[in-house]
C-alpha cells in the first residue's frame, strides 16, 4: 500500500496516521495543537531522477500540449497492467493525446505537441527504441519508469528533460507518479544506496506537492475512513427516494480528493446507462458563481469592475432606467429590488405553444445563429431583445432580499465591452485553461459526445424535446446557451479545481489567478444579519444553517445551489468542500425530492463530522 509522508503533520489527525505508520507517536506528540491546513502530501515511492530546468511539477497548463505515450510490457513478462488507469490519471489534470505503442511515435499529431510523457514499463529493447525515437522528435520529454534496473539498460535517459521512477509496479504507484508530475503530490524518494546512479541522473530530487489537487483516501485527507460508506448510504436513499436518476459526489480536504463516486443512471428512462465520473452536468445557477462571478473578480483585479459601480456605469441600455443607480453590491447580494426572473420564452411562442418563426427557426442561418435546442435557433438580435425586457421591467415594490437572475444575464455583455472578448472565451482563457478544467464551458454538444452529457428535462411547453447537451434554463437557451446566470456545463473533477482555487484564496497550480484580497471580499457576508449573502456566493442561513448548508456549517462557509440539482459548499474552517452534481429535473422539474430529503445538507454534514477529531 502506498504510504504518504507528511512534512508537518497535525495532532488532530495523528490518530489515523499513527495507526497506518505514517507518523511515529513521538513525532505526533511534538506537533502544534492546531493548523488551518496540512502541508502538501509527499511520497517516497516516487523518485525524480532528473528534472532539468525544474520542469516538474509541470507549470502552466494553458500552454501545455501534452501527448502521453504508453509502451506495452515485453512479450512473455507477467502481464500486470499497472498503468491501466494511466489515461484517466493524466486526464484528471489536463486534456492530452493518448497513444499506444512504438508506431505511434511517428504519428504526425505528436509534432504539434510541446511535451511528451513516455511511459516505459520494463526498460527492455522495445522501450529503448521508443526512447530513442521520442528523443529524435526534439520535444521536452518526461520519462516514467517502473523498474530501477532499467537505468543501466537505457543509457539515453540523461538526454530526457525529466525522469521519474515509480518504485512499485502497481496502479497506485502509477497514479502517484502522475500526481508528482502535475504537483498534486511531492516526490521525496531516493534510490537505494546499492544502486549505481548513471551520469546525468540523480539519486533523488525532491519536488513540490500541493500545487494542484491530489487524489488519495479519506485518511490521507484527514477524514474518517467510514466516510465513503456513509455517503454510499445517503446516495442509495436518495436514489430510492427518486431525488434524481443519478449523480456524482466529491469530498475534498486539505487539497486531497478523499471521495469521488458516481451513483445511479443518466436518465430515468434508460436504466442501462450508468453515471460515470466523467459525466458532464448542466450547472444551472452554479453558473453564477463558477462563470459570471469569477469573471467579475478577474475584471476587478484589472481595475475594470467594482462592487460599488452602478448598473448604469456598466450597461448603456440601463441609463435613464429605474436600474441605472443600483449598486452592484446590492445587486450581487440580491437586495436591489430586481425581479426574480422573467419568463421570456413565453413571448416567443404562438398560442398553440409552437415557436414563433419570426424569432425562432428550425435551421441555423446568418439571421438565426443562436442555438436554443436541437433543431431550434434564435434570431441574432435575441440577446438585445432580452436586455431591453430587463431594462423595462419594474422593480419590486418592497426592498429586501429576492434572489434574482436578471443582472447575471447581463454580465456577458459587459465582459465583451470591457475586454473585447466574448464572455465564454474570456473565462476559458483566463481561468479554466490555467486550471486544466477542460470540461467547463458552454454548449457542450459542440465539444463532447452526447452520451457523456446527463440529460435534464423533457420540455413539453417550449422546446418539445428532451433537453440534452443544451442548457435547461429557457432564458439562457434564448441567449444561445451562453449567459451568466445559467449555461455552464462540466464534470465534477473540473469543478473541484475551481472550488479548490476559491479555498486556496485564488491560487492554483502555482499561479495567483485571482487576488487573495478579492476572494476574501467576495466570500464575506455584506449585510449581516439582515441579509446572509456574500457577493454572489450564498452563506449559511443564520436561523437554520441546514436550510442551504448544514447544521454544523460555520458562518465563514459559502457555496451555491443550482436548479438542476447541482451544489457545492466550502468550509474554510476545516479546509474542506463538497460537490454534488445531479440531474434531479430528469424527466421533470416537478420533482422536489432532493430538497425534501435534505440530501445536500446531509452530505455536507457527513463531511463536517468526518473531519472532527
Amino acid at each position: 500500500m502506498l504510504r504518504y509522508l507528511l512534512l508537518r503533520p497535525v495532532v488532530v489527525l495523528c490518530v489515523w496516521w499513527c495507526a497506518l505508520g505514517w507518523l511515529s507517536p513521538q513525532a505526533a506528540q511534538a506537533q502544534p495543537q492546531q493548523a488551518a491546513a496540512l502541508p502538501p502530501l509527499t511520497t517516497t515511492n516516487v523518485v525524480v531522477l532528473r528534472n532539468e530546468g525544474a520542469l516538474l511539477p509541470l507549470p502552466r497548463l494553458d500552454t501545455l500540449r501534452l501527448a502521453t505515450i504508453k509502451m506495452p510490457p515485453a512479450t512473455g513478462r507477467e502481464a500486470i497492467d499497472f498503468s491501466a488507469h494511466l489515461q484517466q490519471d493524466v486526464a484528471d489534470y489536463v486534456a492530452a493525446d493518448f497513444v499506444n505503442g512504438l508506431p505511434a511515435l511517428a504519428a504526425a499529431r505528436l509534432r504539434s505537441r510541446n511535451l511528451l510523457l513516455l511511459v516505459l514499463p520494463d526498460g527492455g529493447l522495445q522501450d529503448r527504441l521508443a526512447l530513442q525515437q521520442a528523443l529524435k522528435l526534439g520535444k521536452k520529454l518526461v520519462v516514467l519508469l517502473f523498474d530501477s534496473t532499467a537505468l543501466a539498460r537505457l543509457p539515453e535517459l540523461p538526454q530526457s528533460t525529466a525522469v521519474v521512477l515509480a518504485r512499485q509496479r502497481t496502479v497506485q504507484a502509477c497514479s502517484q507518479a502522475i500526481q508528482v508530475v502535475f504537483g498534486g503530490v511531492g516526490a521525496a524518494g531516493q534510490l537505494a544506496p546499492t544502486l549505481t546512479v548513471p551520469a546525468g541522473l540523480a539519486a533523488g530530487q525532491p519536488t513540490r506537492g500541493g500545487l494542484r489537487l491530489a487524489y488519495g483516501t479519506p485518511v490521507a485527507a484527514g477524514l474518517r475512513p467510514t466516510l465513503p460508506a456513509l455517503v454510499d448510504s445517503l446516495m442509495r436513499k436518495a436514489l430510492a427516494g427518486n431525488a434524481f436518476p443519478g449523480g456524482e459526489v466529491m469530498v475534498v480536504r486539505h487539497g486531497v480528493v478523499a471521495l469521488r463516486r458516481s451513483y445511479g443512471v443518466l436518465q430515468a428512462a434508460d436504466p442501462a446507462a450508468p453515471v460515470l465520473n466523467t459525466t458532464l452536468y448542466d450547472f444551472a445557477s452554479l453558473t453564477k458563481v463558477t462563470a459570471a462571478l469569477p469573471t467579475l473578480m478577474l475584471l476587478q483585479d484589472r481595475g475594470l469592475f467594482g462592487p460599488d459601480y452602478t448598473l448604469g456605469a456598466l450597461f448603456d441600455f440601463l441609463k435613464g432606467s429605474n436600474k441605472q443607480d443600483l449598486r452592484l453590491r446590492d445587486v450581487l447580494t440580491h437586495q436591489a429590488r430586481l425581479r426574480a426572473f422573467i419568463p421570456f420564452w413565453q413571448q416567443y411562442v404562438n398560442p398553440d405553444g409552437r415557436p414563433n418563426p419570426q424569432f425562432l427557426r428550425p435551421d441555423s442561418s446568418a439571421r438565426f445563429p443562436l442555438p436554443v435546442a436541437a433543431g431550434l435557433w434564435a434570431r441574432r438580435d435575441m440577446p438585445a431583445l432580452l436586455y431591453q425586457g430587463i431594462a423595462a421591467s419594474p422593480l419590486n415594490a418592497k426592498p429586501g432580499y429576492v434572489y434574482s437572475d436578471l443582472s447575471f444575464m447581463l454580465y456577458p455583455y459587459y465582459v465583451q465591452k470591457a475586454t473585447g472578448r466574448p464572455f465564454d472565451q474570456f473565462i476559458t482563457q483566463q481561468l479554466y485553461a490555467p486550471l486544466g478544467a477542460t470540461t467547463l464551458g458552454f454548449n457542450p454538444e459542440h465539444r463532447f459526445a452526447t452520451p457523456r452529457i446527463a440529460p435534464t428535462e423533457y420540455d413539453s411547453l417550449f422546446r418539445h424535446q428532451l433537453v440534452r447537451g443544451t442548457v435547461h434554463d429557457e432564458g439562457a437557451a434564448l441567449l444561445g446557451g451562453v449567459s451568466g446566470h445559467a449555461g455552464l456545463f462540466g464534470a465534477a473533477n473540473d469543478l473541484a479545481k475551481l472550488v479548490q482555487l476559491y479555498l486556496w484564496q485564488g491560487r492554483y497550480g502555482g499561479q495567483q489567478l485571482i487576488k487573495a484580497e478579492t476572494m476574501a471580499a467576495y466570500t464575506h457576508c455584506q449585510f449581516c444579519p439582515d441579509n446572509r449573502r456574500a457577493l454572489g456566493f450564498d452563506k449559511p442561513d443564520p436561523q437554520n444553517p441546514a436550510l442551504n448548508a448544514a447544521r454544523g456549517a460555520s458562518p465563514r462557509s459559502y457555496g451555491h445551489t443550482g436548479f438542476t440539482g447541482t451544489y457545492f459548499w466550502v468550509e474554510p474552517d476545516l479546509d474542506l468542500f463538497v460537490i454534488l452534481l445531479a440531474n434531479r429535473v430528469n424527466p421533470t422539474r416537478r420533482n422536489n425530492r432532493l430538497g425534501e430529503l435534505g440530501v445536500r445538507s446531509a452530505l455536507l454534514q457527513l463531511a463536517i463530522e468526518s473531519a472532527q477529531p
